[in-house]
Formats: structure tokens, C-alpha cells, sequence
């Protein structure tokens, strides 16, 4: 079957124009996600609870570009290949469904293995460390701490109700946390 550009029965200009809009489209999410900028439209509504849903929704901006580019490529490839224009809008159609599939089952995923990586100082309570910074005797002033935390070795800042200063390398034992980010410890024998 010879498909002339001009034959607008075929669809060969809507599957071409539909397959370079949404791939010239797909590039600058991904160099805008690449420079810092990845947000969708609506991943970022906020839900009933006051907090922002990073949820990955089928019909966002990334996911329905990724349907037109597997439309149009799908398209144009069957224009080629001499189909008819229904199996060619079938195929495309099949082809953008599956495209927006994978892209949505992939942001999925990537958006479940995600971790703010913030610190969750009230876990460290009961956890053992040492002195880093002298620590003046009954709250008299502000020490120093190493403890691991979640998997890091932090620095934080620390007082005591011990009736004397503890001094570097003493092992301590923390006990209660004060606002904003600051421990109370006692001492370890």
C-alpha cells in the first residue's frame, strides 16, 4: 500500500504529528526530571489530611505522554508496514496502552522505594553512645554526643542530670529528648 503524506484518510499525518509532539514532549520531562524538576502536575495535590500525596496517578502529565508516544510511534510503524488504517489504529491504540502501563507501574515503583532520609530523633532514645563534647553536670550547659542512628553516626547536641560533667569517650546511655534536637543522657557504667 503506497501512503502519500498528503492522504489524510490514512492518518498518516495525525500518527506522525502525534508521535513527534509527544516524544519532543517526553524529552523535556525527562531533561526537566533530570535538572531538579520532576514533579508532575498532580503528584503533588495535597490530600484531605493536610499532607502532600506523592501517590503516581494513571492519567498524569508523564503517563498519558508516554500513551501518545507508543500511539504515534505504533502508528506511524503500521502506515509503514502497509496496514489498514483500522488495524493501524488498533495496534496504536494497544502499543499507547501499554506504554502507559509500563511508565505507570515503573513510577510506582520507583515512588515505593523511596525515603525522605530525615532522622527520627525520638528513635534514639534508649540507644547507647558516647561523649563527644564535655557534657556539664545538671543541665548547666550544652554537650555533645556520637550515637548511630539509623545507620549513621550522628553528632547532637546533650545534657545531663548527673551530678558530675562527663567528659570525652565516657559511654552514655540516652534517656529523653528535648525540642528541638536535643538529648538527655545518663551516664553508663
Amino acid at each position: 500500500m503506497n501512503v502519500s503524506w498528503f492522504d489524510f484518510a490514512s492518518g498518516t499525518q495525525l500518527y506522525w504529528a502525534v508521535a513527534i509532539f509527544a516524544s519532543v514532549l517526553q524529552v523535556f520531562l525527562l531533561i526537566g526530571a533530570l535538572m531538579g524538576g520532576g514533579h508532575d502536575f498532580d503528584h503533588g495535590a495535597d490530600s484531605h489530611d493536610g499532607s502532600t500525596g506523592d501517590a503516581v496517578k494513571i492519567f498524569s502529565l508523564r503517563v498519558l505522554v508516554a500513551f501518545f508516544v507508543g500511539f504515534g510511534w505504533a502508528g506511524v510503524m503500521g502506515q509503514r508496514n502497509g496496514m489498514s488504517p483500522g488495524s493501524t489504529a488498533l495496534a496504536a491504540l494497544i502499543s499507547g496502552v501499554i506504554f502507559m502501563l509500563l511508565l505507570f507501574a515503573t513510577l510506582r515503583f520507583l515512588m515505593s522505594m523511596r525515603d525522605d532520609g530525615s532522622l527520627q530523633y525520638e528513635s534514639a532514645i534508649g540507644l547507647r553512645g558516647q561523649v563527644y563534647v564535655t557534657i556539664p553536670a545538671a543541665r548547666e550547659g550544652i554537650g555533645q554526643i556520637e550515637v548511630m542512628l539509623q545507620g549513621r553516626l550522628i553528632t547532637a547536641s546533650a545534657v545531663t542530670d548527673s551530678e558530675r560533667a562527663l567528659a570525652p569517650q565516657h559511654g552514655i546511655e540516652i534517656t529523653a529528648l528535648m525540642p528541638p534536637n536535643t538529648f538527655v543522657v545518663k551516664p553508663t557504667s
